[in-house]
């Protein structure tokens, strides 16, 4: 939906947060302006601890369409091809993620949601629908609370027994052959029977709207986000699949720009540019204001300026 709304936290309107000496702050467009700005993007325990958001809060619509189509994992090419030139260029009422799992037991997964009717999403989805030969289509006019059980199954409250690896990025055109070729390599060689593979978000409408020094968050050019991962169950396996990760990064870097601290690489050196993009000076010294003995750090935090 942040192609209609925007990020969650362009819809923050006042936080309020507990800074290291036990001091409660305050914060909002017309009170430490600074620190409401920095939290817009670039909060995520690097000055203090949150206790409070308040909202702007969306009415939801009676009824919106989802919709989810499947292919075999061989003709993931064709519809990557296919998706990457489509999605970031369709209404921006529909959003929709594509996944491309391991050679090993994946597939190919397109999830969505058109805030309209079944008609138009079917004529709007018309480029994918007739791409490859599908195993499964899937679109359905709901009401609402139904939309809401169709995009989110209910998370399982299971321990987690497996380690993961992730990396991410922004398109800001279409992968090339050269890309998805090493997409390929990554997909053939990560583990199956564990989460893995790349997901695919279209960015642009209302993200693209707020200029990119308005808010922390600073990647809002793009044409779509992407991340990768691979997961393993015995520690044994930890170092070839991190390295599996790290090694598919750098063959991407010529197709991508920055990373999304929320799938944060410990791989990524010097980390803060490309999480925050020309942000990270100005972060550095509202860091610097709010928590200027580095109380809050992280491998990969914000230092004070």
């Amino acid at each position: 939906m942040q192609r209609t709304t925007g990020l969650i936290s362009d819809n923050l309107l006042e936080l309020e947060m507990v800074d290291a000496n036990g001091k409660v702050i305050t914060a909002s467009k017309k009170r430490n302006s600074d620190l409401f700005w920095a939290s817009r993007g670039g909060g995520g325990g690097n000055f203090g601890i949150y206790t409070k958001y308040k909202l702007k809060v969306r009415r939801a619509p009676a009824r919106a369409t989802v919709f989810r189509i499947i292919w075999p994992w061989h003709q993931f090419e064709r519809v990557l091809k296919v998706w990457q030139r489509w999605a970031p260029s369709t209404s921006t009422k529909l959003g929709c993620e594509l996944s491309i799992g391991p050679k090993k037991g994946g597939n190919v997964n397109m999830l969505g949601l058109f805030l309209g009717s079944k008609k138009e999403a079917l004529r709007l989805l018309a480029p994918m629908l007739r791409v490859g030969t599908p195993s499964k289509k899937t679109v359905r006019l709901l009401p609402y609370p139904k939309v809401v059980n169709f995009m989110l199954d209910p998370d399982p409250v299971l321990p987690q027994r497996y380690s993961n690896q992730f990396s991410s990025g922004y398109g800001r055109r279409p992968f090339n052959d050269k890309a998805i070729k090493a997409m390929r390599e990554f997909l053939e060689r990560a583990e199956g029977g564990t989460p893995a593979g790349f997901f695919f978000l279209n960015w642009g409408g209302a993200v693209s709207r707020v200029s990119p020094k308005a808010t922390a968050f600073y990647w809002r050019k793009a044409k779509f986000y992407v991340e990768w991962n691979s997961s393993w169950l015995k520690r044994s396996h930890a170092a070839k699949n991190i390295l599996l990760v790290r090694q598919t990064r750098r063959k991407l870097q010529p197709y991508i720009v920055g990373s999304y601290i929320n799938v944060p690489d410990q791989g990524i050196k010097h980390s803060g540019p490309v999480y925050y993009g020309s942000n990270y000076a100005r972060l550095r010294k509202i860091k610097g204001k709010y928590d200027p003995q580095n109380v809050f750090n992280n491998p990969q935090s914000i230092p004070p300026g």
